[in-house]
């Protein structure tokens, strides 16, 4: 196999570069010394660095060189990229700041949803009309990036029974919402069932505020 010239080992890099991995970054330190090294490349000529037996081993050491850039770019672009598809997200508000659906809405695009077999939508507009209807009825006070967790553990407050199904749905919420999981249908109809338990549920006589969330 012949030595490519340093023409030719050029035209090679700048294939290998313009690859799709390469493209739509941002500029890093690398790139600018790729660049720097493809300059220097296009100058070497074994002419220019003594005997021609010279100057083709400093081409084999470029390209060696080379190899080992390239790889090191792709591996530690490919690592953030990794590491945030592992890293799970904290849970955050329910809703979204231009959701301003009714409860009755919202339950009806979950029931609606769980009848097509979208079990995520139907677990998280499940649990959305759980909280709005709450802060409808004056019960919870469902202020803007409330958490789900947090709704759950101020509706125990009127409605002290349901506070372990209200806990779980909102961890399924979060589960699928934040951290990625399946939902499937068993996990889709609890949340509705929880929905409409407490919809339909009177609320425990208490002296005490609607308690923000």
């Amino acid at each position: 196999m012949s030595t490519p010239g340093p023409d030719e080992a050029r035209r090679l890099l700048e294939q290998e570069l313009a690859h799709r991995e390469y493209r739509g970054a941002q500029e890093t330190w690398w790139d600018r010394a790729s660049r720097s090294f493809l300059d220097w490349l296009g100058s070497l000529a074994p002419d220019g660095v003594g005997s021609p037996g010279v100057g083709r081993t400093l081409l084999v050491i470029a390209v060696l060189v080379l190899v080992a850039v390239v790889v090191l770019v792709v591996v530690t672009r490919g690592l953030p990229r990794r590491r945030a598809r592992l890293r799970p997200t904290a849970p955050g508000g329910v809703f979204d700041d231009d959701d301003l659906r009714s409860a009755q809405a919202v339950s009806a695009a979950a029931s609606a949803a769980f009848r097509a077999g979208d079990w995520a939508t139907a677990v998280l507009d499940g649990y959305r009309a759980l909280a709005r209807g709450l802060g409808e009825r004056d019960l919870v006070l469902v202020v803007p990036g409330a958490t789900a967790r947090a709704i759950a553990d101020r509706a125990t407050v009127p409605f002290p029974q349901f506070g372990d199904v209200l806990r779980g749905a909102s961890d399924t919420f979060d589960a699928v919402r934040y951290l990625g999981a399946e939902a499937d249908e068993s996990a889709a109809r609890r949340v509705l069932e929880t929905e409409r338990a407490v919809r339909e549920a009177r609320p425990t006589p208490t002296d005490r505020p609607a308690v923000p969330a």
